[in-house]
């Protein structure tokens, strides 16, 4: 059969074109990447700065980030969305070192009780209460229709808490794990907004007490 040289051609440049395009995204999603981390590391810095009495100024952001205000308003609409990205890294942040202290724990009550220290680690360590009560500060809010970042880490930590509540006899294990997350996590917010550091013993009285509700028997048939 007589071959379609034109094709082939066609298909090696196509396939030429695309190594281009590709490599052209991967340079502007590095340069994107590059911008945004800058951008959020230097308003989170600001932040901690301003100790949460002012938030900084999206001039005071771009300056400190080394960009411009086209540069800022190319990856967010307004200073509170830059704000949201902050909180919701956060946010993971926490989540994924509460998920590898339980991991790390061994039976239910060490899983649930490393998941809860874990939580308040954010309130016991100069560093991370700075910075967290500066982001929860600024923050005002998610956009209309979104959960606020207070809910969705409350229900990300939930989910790690529900499989030590059932192995330790919880009736409703999903319902005693919100409950043991969002405890923890307005405990941890009392005391960065006090300013105060919780000593052991006050954690150890938290988890003593979850520990016994999660335990707890309704008396419903």
């Amino acid at each position: 059969m007589p071959s379609d040289k034109g094709a082939e051609g066609r298909r090696a440049g196509r396939t030429l074109a695309d190594r281009a395009v590709r490599r052209r995204v991967a340079a502007v999603e590095e340069v994107a990447e590059s911008d945004v981390r800058a951008l959020m590391d230097a308003g989170l810095a600001l932040m901690v700065e301003g100790n949460g009495r002012r938030g900084p100024r999206v001039a005071d952001i771009v300056a400190a980030a080394g960009l411009s205000n086209d540069s800022f308003y190319r990856y967010f609409a307004s200073k509170d969305e830059l704000v949201e990205a902050i909180v919701d890294q956060g946010a993971r942040t926490v989540v994924s070192y509460v998920r590898h202290r339980i991991a790390g724990a061994g039976d239910p009550e060490g899983q649930l009780r490393a998941g809860v220290e874990a939580v308040m680690k954010q309130a016991t360590d100069a560093g991370l209460a700075s910075k967290t009560r500066a982001v929860l500060s600024n923050s005002t809010g998610l956009s209309p229709g979104e959960p606020h970042a207070s809910v969705v880490l409350v229900e990300s930590l939930a989910e790690l808490f529900t499989a030590p509540a059932a192995a330790l006899g919880a009736e409703d294990p999903q319902h005693a794990a919100r409950t043991v997350a969002g405890a923890s996590v307005n405990a941890m917010q009392f005391y960065l907004f006090k300013a105060q550091v919780p000593a052991d013993a006050d954690i150890d009285r938290l988890v003593t007490f979850l520990l016994a509700g999660v335990r707890a028997r309704t008396g419903a048939a």
